[in-house]
This record gives C-alpha cells, structure tokens and sequence, in this order.
C-alpha cells in the first residue's frame, strides 16, 4: 500500500507520446511552371526563416490561382498567369507573389505581411533569371534557394 504514491509518481515519470503544439500554416499555391516553383523556394524559405511559420505546398496546376485565393483555400499563390490587383510582387514578365486574406488580418501571420513586403523589396528579375540558370543546370531548386539567400545574407 505504501508504494502506490511512488508508483504513482513513476508512472507520471515514464516519457510518453508528445502531444505537439504546432502553430499555424501557410498554404502556399504553386504554379506548374519551373520559375514559379524557384520563386516559391526562395520565397517558402524567406518565410520561414524569418517568421518561424510552416507552409504546406498546394499544387495549382494549370490553374494560377485567384479563384483558390478568393475562396479562401489557399493563402499565397504563385503563379505566372496571376492577374488580379492582390499581388504583392511580380518578377518582370515572370511568376508573381499574390496574397490572400488570412496573411493579411489573422494575428497569428502579423509577422508574414512584413517579411514578404521586404522581400518584394529585395528580390527583382534578375535574381529570379540566376536561380532559374542554377536549377537548370542541375542544382536542386530548393538548394539553390538556400544558397542564394544565404549568399546575400538575407536569411
């Protein structure tokens, strides 16, 4: 009988499964096309290196986008064939950086707004032509990204 409080205490002890907190998500809508996908690596790790805020890549397809980011199923797109007023930046002729309505008035993103203005900011066409050169030349994008940032030291 006596040992029931220290069994009790051991038991409370043992590791056990983690119930993670995980904070909030950024869906991100990527067009089909090759700059897209290096303008969504660059701008995917910006985010998170700057903010600390996870994404979760959405596949658009032929679509680019506007439609998803209207009815709310995405929070970012980025595409070549983005039209509308939203968009935050363009790269020349290239992808553009359009954002939807969570970004810009959920409280759990006041740090996303800032971080992708600097961004638009900072990253230009040239940039964008470099990256797509490395990627086709056989660096990964997602390597080329990194690198990139790192080597402007913007992350």
């Amino acid at each position: 009988m006596k040992q029931w409080p220290l069994f009790l205490i051991l038991l409370l002890l043992l590791p056990g499964a983690a119930g993670a907190c995980f904070g909030p998500k950024l869906h991100v809508g990527i067009g089909a096309d090759p700059a897209s996908q290096v303008l969504a690596e660059v701008v995917i790790l910006y985010v998170k290196e700057k903010t600390g805020i996870e994404t979760e890549r959405v596949a658009l397809g032929a679509r680019e986008g506007e439609a998803e980011l209207a009815a709310d199923q995405i929070d970012l797109a980025i595409s070549s064939g983005l039209k509308g007023a939203d968009r935050l930046f363009a790269t020349g002729a290239g992808p553009s950086v359009a954002v939807g309505p969570r970004p810009r008035q959920d409280l759990q993103f006041t740090t996303v707004m800032p971080a992708l203005e600097k961004l638009a900011g900072l990253f230009g066409s040239a940039d964008l032509a470099g990256l797509q050169a490395a990627v086709a030349a056989g660096e990964p994008a997602a390597a080329a990204a990194r690198r990139f940032l790192q080597e402007r030291r913007w992350i």
